[in-house]
């Protein structure tokens, strides 16, 4: 008999629910009545699942509030009018992402300090242009100079970033910020390294999924459980940046009409 006097420590939970790939894949296909839970799940559904797991993280590592976090990555200005993006490139990151979702420059100070002084990084932000027909109103490409802004060209299997003016060698470093890479799954015993709010998402979108992939009527509670799940993911990954005015809408000293578009004399 345990000592009423000696605090029990309750057993240590996992970090996931879910452990690996095989147990996420059939929770789902269970709670979505596609197999029983008794009952030897066959290797078809199985691998029919594990693409649709797949599918459902493509698509997730595209939408901002999905991705827990931004990454920052950066290089050495070469003199290059561009930069690759994607396996094994100048930016090495796989799948090669959508797009920047910030940019900044920094000054590469080579000097040795003098005396007691230390060398303070400086940062500028770069402006990111957002489309291609942006980036082909700029007169003059190929100018080197002090760069401003920014453009990335998302081609696949490897993209292309384009600062402007043409930084000159050596002398910058570019940083952008790319969304996390959501890990794809590549076996079934593979862990899943997700935070531990994914699990609940994950479980019940899949489960919503596998009902419309075998022609089941939506089930109005999995719908509401999937929803949830995103919810919460959303919720915890929520980073809403200060709004900021354009440059060329500032001090201008005169008001803006927003009924017939125009400045008032």
């Amino acid at each position: 008999m345990a000592d009423p006097g000696i605090a029990i420590k309750p057993p240590e939970e996992p970090p996931l629910p879910v452990q690996n790939v095989q147990q996420l894949l059939t929770n789902a296909l269970v709670d979505a009545g596609i197999i029983g839970i008794d009952e030897d799940l066959e290797q078809p559904i199985l691998n029919r699942a594990f693409t649709q797991a797949n599918w459902l993280i493509a698509q997730w590592a595209r939408k901002r509030w999905l991705c827990y976090a931004l990454e920052d990555y950066s290089f050495v200005s070469t003199g290059a009018q561009n930069y690759t993006v994607g396996p094994k490139q100048t930016i090495d990151i796989s799948p090669r992402p959508d797009r920047i979702e910030y940019a900044f420059m920094r000054f590469l100070n080579n000097n040795p300090p003098v005396g007691n002084s230390v060398g303070v990084p400086v940062d500028i932000p770069l402006y990111i242009i957002q489309s291609h027909e942006d980036y082909s109103r700029i007169t003059v490409k190929t100018i080197g100079t002090l760069p401003w802004q920014i453009f990335y060209n998302p081609l696949w299997p490897v993209g292309l970033i384009y600062p402007w003016p043409v930084p000159q060698a050596s002398l910058y470093e570019i940083h952008v910020g790319f969304k996390i890479v959501l890990p794809r799954f590549t076996s079934l015993q593979q862990a899943i390294t997700f935070p531990p709010e994914y699990a609940a998402a994950l479980n019940w979108c899949l489960a919503r999924r596998f009902r419309a992939t075998y022609q089941m009527p939506p089930d109005p509670t999995i719908d509401s459980l999937a929803r949830d799940g995103l919810n919460v993911i959303r919720l915890a990954n929520q980073q809403v940046g200060v709004l900021r005015m354009p440059m060329f809408l500032r001090h201008r000293n005169k008001a803006y009409s927003y009924q017939s578009d125009s400045i008032p004399d």
